[in-house]
């Protein structure tokens, strides 16, 4: 539901608050190498981040923003015990408790991407704790939305719904607002309840129109017309997704054309018309291809093939 780097990005943030300080304490050329990660994961570039890392590792073995570097690097290449080795030690060496949240939330994520569901519980927590001593409400709604996701990874749903309420009554704007609503929705949705999961996607909806950029906006109002879709309500579903795709045409967004023309075929198939799914899927594959949008592109592909001969 939620790609891994945005999930990530209030790790990204917060967790390089720690630059400057370990750039006051360390020479220019270690600073900039550790720049390097910082950059490497704005570009999506692990293997980079994680050279970098090494680099200022080689210098100083006991550097805890390089070790949150290399274990966050390893974690998104599929190597887990040693990010994990990685981060415990940056752990070790945290000191405030603003670095302790960082280290043990990074530490649960590469546990709930290993299933070991119940040891990313139990670390989120203790990151949840702290952040609720802090009285830092920002990092106490991250951390329920976390324990959420791990919830919702481990099929316990209505655990992952209780974290999400949880942690949206504690937004602060509409973005926040936004995306706890659209957690609740995407939960209601697995739990087959299509009348709150429609009642929280369209307030995410609006949200997203007020505060939201078009990608937002765009795909709050896909969601929403999935999950009208999945509730076999096929007239406001094609409503919603003709809008996104109005604006996605409007705005020059080949991505969102190309997954609003796929969510409309579905929405087709679904309403047992694979005739009119199939020029939509066509269109849809193209346009996919000519951007490189390889992952939707492989969904339109298979929903091309799972149709009638």
């Amino acid at each position: 539901m939620f790609s891994r780097f945005a999930l990530m990005s209030f790790l990204v943030c917060s967790g390089f608050l720690s630059v400057n300080t370990y750039a006051a304490e360390s020479s220019s050329d270690t600073a900039s190498q550790f720049s390097v990660c910082n950059k490497a994961f704005a570009e999506d570039e692990a293997n980079t981040a994680l050279e970098s890392a090494n680099k200022v590792l080689a210098q100083d073995k006991d550097s805890r923003a390089a070790l949150l570097c290399k274990g966050r690097a390893l974690n998104v290449l599929g190597q887990y015990q040693e990010a994990l080795a990685a981060l415990n030690s940056a752990e070790a060496l945290s000191q405030i408790p603003l670095e302790h949240i960082i280290a043990l939330t990074l530490i649960g994520n590469v546990q709930k991407n290993t299933k070991q569901y119940s040891e990313a519980q139990s670390t989120y927590e203790k990151s949840l704790a702290i952040s609720q001593s802090e009285k830092n409400n920002y990092l106490e709604r991250t951390n329920l939305n976390l324990l959420g996701d791990n919830f919702l990874a481990a099929n316990q749903l209505q655990k992952g719904l209780d974290s999400y309420l949880a942690g949206s009554k504690l937004a602060a704007n509409d973005n926040e607002r936004a995306d706890g609503f659209e957690r609740i929705a995407a939960t209601y949705k697995l739990m087959a309840n299509y009348d709150k999961a429609i009642e929280y996607q369209i307030k995410a909806y609006l949200m997203q129109e007020q505060a939201g950029d078009l990608d937002q906006y765009a795909n709050a109002g896909l969601e929403l017309g999935a999950i009208y879709t999945t509730a076999g309500n096929y007239v406001n579903a094609e409503k919603y997704i003709n809008k996104t795709l109005k604006l996605s045409r409007d705005n020059g967004g080949a991505y969102w054309e190309a997954k609003s023309e796929y969510y409309l075929a579905l929405n087709k198939i679904a309403n047992q018309k694979p005739a009119d799914a199939k020029p939509l899927l066509l269109d849809a594959q193209k346009i996919s291809s000519d951007i490189g949008a390889k992952g939707l592109s492989e969904q339109i592909s298979s929903a091309l093939k799972a149709l009638p001969k």
